[in-house]
């Protein structure tokens, strides 16, 4: 193989292996936002059930403005968990994406390893052939000079 070739492949192989470790970066970035916002719904919810738990029992001891009060806040605070429902399904769909990116990144590398392996192989299969050809040419000069005569005997 040519080196100009193997450089190339070299080089591709060492961009391929960049980009899909860029891209795993990137994947680690996205799957911590997705926990975060994961634990920010949990507190929303826990919070909201604690409230809801709290509130139930002396319902009937509050005067009614202090109970719509409370019944407004309820609904902001489950408007807020709603809206932390759909950040969080952006950050998995966004984990989603980028998870098939990393994918994709690994087949290019994983290929371009193949390539390099195949013609490596070749080049070693190529290398073989020639000096099994000059150990037959040897052998035929050898073999045309007679029995029991080297090549140094004939000098």
């Amino acid at each position: 193989m040519t080196a100009p070739k193997t450089d190339a492949l070299a080089m591709a192989a060492q961009m391929a292996k960049a980009r899909r470790d860029a891209v795993a970066q990137q994947l680690a970035v996205a799957r911590q936002a997705w926990v975060a916002a994961q634990l920010q719904l949990d507190q929303l919810e826990g919070y909201a059930q604690e409230t809801t738990a709290r509130w139930g029992a002396s319902e009937a001891r509050h005067a009614p403005e202090i109970m719509r009060h409370h019944y407004q806040f309820m609904d902001r605070l489950h408007h807020t968990i709603r809206m932390q429902t759909g950040i969080l399904e952006q950050h998995a769909q966004a984990v989603s994406r980028i998870s098939a990116k990393v994918r994709e990144a690994e087949q290019k590398l994983e290929a371009l390893r193949q390539v390099i392996a195949s013609r490596d192989a070749k080049a070693r299969q190529d290398e073989q052939r020639r000096e099994q050809k000059a150990a037959d040419e040897l052998a035929a000069q050898v073999h045309r000079r007679g029995p029991g005569r080297a090549s140094w005997e004939s000098r």
